[in-house]
């Protein structure tokens, strides 16, 4: 889950620039191509090359509402996060400008995960009612989470908080991590029944503590830019939309000498995996059609 929570922050805080450079239609035009046709691919090619048919998954909508897109559910997702945005924006009578204003206290910051707490009951039990995929959002019980940091993404870029970042708020996000943490762990103990309830309980805490930890450390060790990391910029969002490919192509090989070790599997299956998921993308994002895609 942390992993979605940092690319919904980071999708959102450039949505606003996107949106005010592009204007409503182009925009919602650009992420329908840019978003909507991995989407298809992942529907088309990739779900039936690992397995997971076509006219069986599509007509799982018409059944249940329920249909599994892949990794690209987080695609579709921040389609419909961006139209929604969109609307709301021009809705309003004058558009907003950026502001230098400072980061929210640390209680208010505290009083916000435990407002996403009932917001994650009521998620999770939608999922259980509709399932785990409906219509296309995967772990409905996770996405007060996605949609608090899609927010966050959009007001840290409108008041330059990236910017005011600092050791004071990664620690804050220390101490919040290791709160739900100890919390859950805690609760395990007590009874295992809690363990699923407790995770549920405190994942705003874990989400938004987390991620200003990780944004500080990044921001303030790995912001540089060469060749390398400009080539993996690049090819990224490629490589994540073909990774099942890359996967099941070397878990498919692998199979017959898999251990009972999972680490080592992990890493056997796991970094051939990213290498050729990588190479696959750069090959894709030189391919004209594809290059203003991905």
């Amino acid at each position: 889950m942390l992993f979605y929570v940092f690319v919904f922050f980071i999708s959102a805080y450039f949505v606003t620039s996107s949106l005010e450079r592009k204007g409503q239609r182009l925009f919602i035009k650009d992420k329908f191509i840019r978003l909507g046709i991995p989407v298809l691919i992942s529907l088309v090619v990739i779900n039936p090359f690992i397995g997971n048919g076509f006219i069986s998954n599509f007509a799982d909508i018409f059944k249940s509402g329920n249909i599994d897109l892949g990794v690209t559910w987080f695609c579709w997702t921040l389609i419909v996060f961006s139209i929604v945005y969109s609307i709301f924006v021009s809705n309003k009578s004058q558009p907003e400008k950026r502001k230098n204003l400072a980061l929210p206290a640390v209680w208010i910051i505290i009083v916000f995960a435990f407002i996403l707490i009932p917001l994650n009951y009521i998620f999770l039990y939608l999922q259980n009612v509709g399932g785990y995929n409906l219509m296309g959002f995967r772990s409905l019980g996770n996405f007060p989470a996605y949609i608090a940091m899609f927010y966050l993404g959009i007001q840290a870029y409108k008041y330059q908080w990236l910017d005011k970042l600092t050791v004071k708020h990664a620690s804050v996000g220390i101490c919040m991590w290791l709160f739900a943490l100890i919390t859950m762990f805690y609760l395990h103990a007590i009874n295992s029944e809690y363990a699923s309830s407790s995770y549920v309980l405190f994942r705003g805490f874990t989400a938004i503590g987390m991620s200003m930890c990780v944004l500080y450390v990044f921001k303030t060790f790995f912001n540089k830019n060469n060749d390398w990391t400009k080539w993996l910029s690049r090819t990224a969002f490629a490589a994540y939309v073909f990774q099942d490919i890359a996967l099941y192509s070397v878990a498919k090989i692998y199979q017959p000498l898999m251990t009972q070790t999972p680490l080592i599997n992990f890493f056997v299956v796991g970094i051939p995996s990213v290498i050729i998921a990588f190479a696959l993308a750069g090959v894709i994002c030189k391919t004209p059609k594809f290059k203003n895609i991905f």
